[in-house]
């Protein structure tokens, strides 16, 4: 009976001592594993449409300026504006000498004057030209009517006195003078050369009324100009003591026309903008603005895209920095991994995924290369073919370190770090 009873107990101590080494063992293949077995995130194919954001940033200018025009040569005596401010249709820009304004119109009618006596000199002395060609025209057809006579009867005396030689020779003489007769008849006849100088003074004179009336116009006004539309004023050409020019006084922008927005794209970011498109600017004080892409050119570097995009009216301020933002979707894919999902070896596309396995150890999570097309990719995910994967697929995104097909691996829990 003792001897049972020792024998009972040198095996129980055998059990309990073959359930502590394997508690041992598990315990140190957990710690193994926990150094040698990659954790790692999985995910699953989705369907979406990639989306591509690029941005620039750029300033506001004016989209139209236009000239605030006035008459040349007027002494301007006072400017009521100045650079950058902002004036509404009628307001008071500037203020002409209006003393100098009637002196320019008196300056002015003196030349339309002297060009009216012109003409009226000019008209007379053509009437007595052309009298005194008609009287030259009749006296000289008298005269060659009379030679002709005078020879014809002449011929008709010396062929009585049967003297042959002396005819032929009166008749040549007869027929030279008739001849220099009828020359003169003609240059009586001919037409003065031609003289414009009267057309070319009216054409003058239209245009020197033209300016009387314009400079009327102002004298009636007082000499104040006013801004024609609402805008800014960009620019003063002429200062207070100076004369006006006939390029403009001042430039302004057309409130009508609105503002615009011109930034620069890297040449890579900007096939994923096309004019029509809808970006979004936005200011250094938050405020935004969802306006559509107008134009797109190279710029002269040929390193950046120039975009521009008019704005509403009342967005933002002239001169302002603001900045562009353009989101560009693609087409919805089946088949869409985080690009972090993505490797490539030799030039070929893969994805790991995990796949349950039967091994020495039991159920195991193998990592396994899945072959891939690539149809597209942004900077967060990549679409593949249709075919590539299926929905269920798990793929792995992350690892705490390299894995590799084959490769035994640990799903990463909520409290894994």
């Amino acid at each position: 009976m003792k001897k049972l009873k020792g024998k009972n107990a040198f095996w129980l101590k055998g059990l309990v001592w073959l359930a502590g080494i394997m508690v041992l063992f598990t315990v140190i293949s957990k710690i193994t594993d926990s150094f040698t077995v990659a954790k790692v995130k999985t995910g699953t194919p989705s369907q979406k449409k990639l989306q591509y954001e690029v941005s620039a940033e750029g300033q506001i200018e004016k989209n139209r300026e236009v000239f605030i025009l006035t008459q040349p040569e007027l002494l301007v005596e006072s400017v009521l504006v100045s650079e950058g401010q902002r004036v509404k249709k009628g307001d008071l820009l500037a203020r002409l000498d209006i003393k100098q304004l009637k002196e320019r119109m008196d300056t002015l009618k003196g030349e339309k004057r002297a060009l009216e006596l012109q003409n009226e000199a000019a008209e007379k002395n053509r009437r007595l030209a052309w009298r005194r060609r008609t009287k030259a025209l009749a006296q000289a057809k008298k005269e060659y009517g009379q030679l002709k006579e005078k020879n014809r009867k002449a011929l008709v005396k010396a062929k009585k006195k049967l003297d042959a030689k002396a005819w032929r020779e009166m008749k040549r003489a007869a027929e030279q003078e008739e001849k220099e007769a009828e020359k003169a008849v003609e240059e009586a006849g001919e037409e003065p050369e031609a003289d414009n100088s009267v057309e070319v003074n009216n054409i003058s004179i239209r245009n020197l009324q033209k300016q009387l009336d314009k400079l009327d116009k102002i004298r009636k006004q007082k000499g104040e100009i006013r801004a024609s539309r609402a805008g800014v004023i960009t620019g003063i050409l002429v200062n207070v003591g100076q004369k006006t020019q006939d390029t403009g006084f001042m430039t302004m922008t057309d409130d009508s026309a609105g503002l615009r927005f011109t930034g620069q794209l890297m040449i890579p970011d900007a096939r994923y903008v096309s004019v029509g498109d809808k970006v979004t600017l936005q200011s250094a004080g938050s405020k935004q603005e969802e306006v559509s892409v107008t134009a797109m050119e190279m710029d002269e570097s040929r390193e950046f895209m120039k975009v521009t995009a008019l704005l509403p009216a009342g967005t933002f301020a002239l001169g302002e920095t603001v900045t562009m933002t353009a989101v560009q979707e693609s087409e919805s894919y089946p088949c869409t991994v985080p690009v972090t999902a993505l490797r490539q070896e030799s030039g070929r596309n893969f994805v790991l995924t995990v796949q349950t396995e039967d091994t020495v150890l039991g159920e195991q999570e193998i990592a396994r290369q899945a072959e891939v097309t690539v149809l597209e990719k942004n900077e967060s995910c990549a679409a593949l073919e249709a075919d590539a994967l299926d929905k269920e697929t798990r793929i792995i995104t992350d690892s705490d370190r390299y894995v590799q097909t084959g490769d035994r691996i640990r799903i990463r829990g909520e409290g894994d770090e």
